[in-house]
């Protein structure tokens, strides 16, 4: 399937937007976004009977270590990424490149599979971005090479709704959605695990510069391997990592690492899949380690090496697969955030 005319480098022509292009890895990863309180989640239908019908998997344990969600969309530190939100087990992961923010959202689908859900979100209001929301499928995340969107066994995706971002203040927001027909209001809020960095429009020259790491990462040469990314949320010596890519069966997989930094431009650290979950529509949300609560498993570990500001390495071990992937950041308006 090509690429739609005029859509930025990676997009993807999805079923049922006619027209609509999506960019598969332009998730830049900046600031975290958690839920603000359960109370705060308001349904626009009646509960859906599959809410609640997800039991606890007893042999996989709580993801440790993963308190963080990291996302950034307004104010001053514009991107946005998240991971298993603390203490939810859910995150999205705003980043926002001028009057655009594309969304992950990392959550659960009706049967409590660990689900990604996308959205390239324009403008259409002061503090306001609404856009339509895709799920894709595509190449296992240890295909070599990876065929990029466009080409035969690409990733493709699907339209499943809408979504819409509603910003009081640069902390504190609203997210409103429907999913397959299922319409709900989430009030989030922004989550830090360290001193946030502060970020601006980027230039060719201060992207490779940069020391701070804080963006949406994909396969290197940029558009070369289409279809997943990694969003790195660097905060201190720290970086928290959310990967959405592809299971074994094509269907979508997230993974999260919170890497610290081992020598110069070097973070490493464990990585953990989430599993299974509350449906996202599930109220109350339950919490990580409660009866119901979101799970996950550690799978392997994860490394980045930067060369410098642009340019990078990130090898990882998946279930005794081990795998280096060449990495540079996905630029969807030019020209780019950084963040110091």
């Amino acid at each position: 399937m090509a690429p739609a005319t005029g859509a930025a480098a990676g997009s993807l022509v999805v079923a049922g937007a006619a027209g609509a292009a999506l960019s598969a890895a332009a998730a830049v990863a900046f600031v975290n976004w958690k839920v603000a309180a359960a109370a705060a989640v308001s349904p626009a239908v009646p509960a859906v009977p599959a809410v609640a019908v997800v039991p606890a998997v007893p042999a996989v344990p709580a993801v440790p270590g993963v308190a963080a969600v990291v996302l950034e969309g307004a104010g001053a530190r514009q991107p946005v990424t998240v991971t298993l939100a603390a203490p939810a087990g859910w995150g999205i992961n705003l980043a926002q490149q001028g009057d655009t923010i594309f969304a992950s959202w990392f959550t659960y689908d009706l049967t409590g599979k660990a689900w990604w859900l996308v959205m390239s979100a324009s403008k259409t209001a002061p503090g306001t971005f609404a856009g339509t929301l895709f799920q894709a499928t595509g190449p296992p995340f240890d295909a070599a090479p990876f065929p990029p969107i466009g080409s035969t066994g690409g990733a493709s995706g699907t339209a499943v709704g809408s979504g819409t971002l509603t910003f009081s203040d640069a902390d504190n927001g609203s997210f409103a959605y429907t999913v397959n027909g299922i319409s709900q209001t989430k009030s989030i809020t922004r989550e830090t695990f360290g001193i946030l960095p502060a970020c601006r429009s980027a230039t060719q020259s201060s992207l490779a510069l940069a020391t701070n790491y804080q963006d949406l990462w994909w396969g290197a040469p940029a558009g070369s391997a289409a279809g997943w990314g990694i969003n790195l949320v660097h905060e201190g010596d720290t970086i928290v990592a959310t990967w959405f890519t592809y299971d074994l069966d094509r269907s979508p997989m997230w993974l999260v690492v919170t890497a610290n930094k081992t020598a110069p431009a070097t973070y490493s650290g464990q990585l953990y899949r989430a599993t299974r979950g509350p449906p996202f529509n599930s109220i109350p949300f339950p919490a990580l380690a409660t009866a119901g609560g979101a799970q996950g498993s550690n799978v392997g570990t994860a490394t980045f090496d930067f060369v410098d500001g642009n340019t990078g390495t990130f090898t990882y071990t998946v279930n005794g697969v081990t795998q280096t992937k060449a990495i540079t950041r996905e630029i969807f308006t030019p020209p780019g955030t950084t963040c110091q």
